[in-house]
């Protein structure tokens, strides 16, 4: 069992989290079962994964864990993810069920495994990827989806609590072009560095189109909303996608539409 210390990332920026919260957090990482190095990082002016590949460099042990400023761990997270590890030999362990590394890429890309980054811990002998500066959204998808294609991933359940408030990144949003700019650049690093994701691209893909297409619905412009859900059927006519074009083009045609 590993008995050196864990390092805890915490990209911390008071833009988006109130200090009140980081304590909390930082609270639940000295409650820790095993010993654990803290490490905050200042995100303000770099971003997440910026502040994450830092504290990777700051931090001089093999085992790394990331930790959300607004986000909480329970006391034998870190404890129960090296057992995990040591039992499977996988360099990488989240929150979740026991999973194939195939299924694994598929609930992370194009499922539903969407929260990771507070369930991450690396173990960097075997881990060498950095998190991707530029992407403002997708960037831990990209991490752990490269982590276990390079060494192997394991989960364990309930391992921390997601907080939700009006200053956080995730309540921010993002405007349609932008999403689309990041998502499609997302799309395509997974494509060249995770191989096992090749099969799940049309799936990805639909999936974007069909959001964006919902999405300029909703805010009344039909013509890019036909455009875009036209673009997934065209990739796959999963019925989802085809409901949607059609009433984006009935809306189009009703007299007063813009």
């Amino acid at each position: 069992m590993v008995t050196e210390p864990v390092s805890v990332v915490i990209p911390y920026s008071p833009k988006y989290t109130p200090e009140s919260m980081l304590e909390e957090a930082k609270a639940t990482v000295a409650d820790q079962t095993v010993p654990t190095e803290l490490v905050v990082v200042d995100d303000v002016d770099t971003g997440p994964a910026d502040a994450r590949n830092a504290g990777l460099d700051r931090a001089d042990t093999r085992y790394v864990a990331f930790l959300d400023a607004d986000d909480l761990w329970t006391p034998d997270k870190l404890d129960r993810q090296l057992e995990r590890m040591a039992e499977t030999g996988a360099g990488l362990c989240l929150q979740g069920e026991p999973t194939a590394l195939d299924d694994f890429v598929y609930d992370v890309f194009v499922g539903d495994f969407s929260e990771v980054t507070s369930a991450i811990l690396v173990d960097t002998e075997r881990v060498s990827v950095r998190f991707e500066t530029g992407l403002q959204r997708g960037e831990d998808l990209l991490y752990v989806l490269e982590a276990a294609s390079e060494a192997g991933v394991c989960c364990c359940p309930d391992l921390f609590t997601r907080r939700r408030h009006e200053r956080s990144m995730m309540a921010s949003g993002m405007a349609v072009d932008e999403y689309r700019e990041h998502a499609t650049r997302f799309g395509y690093l997974v494509s060249q560095r995770v191989p096992a994701a090749q099969p799940y691209l049309p799936i990805y893909y639909n999936q974007l189109y069909t959001d964006l297409g919902v999405a300029c619905h909703e805010a009344g412009e039909y013509d890019r909303a036909v455009t875009y859900l036209g673009r997934a059927v065209r990739i796959s006519p999963h019925p989802y996608s085809v409901a949607f074009l059609l009433r984006a083009v009935l809306f189009r045609a009703l007299p007063g539409s813009p």
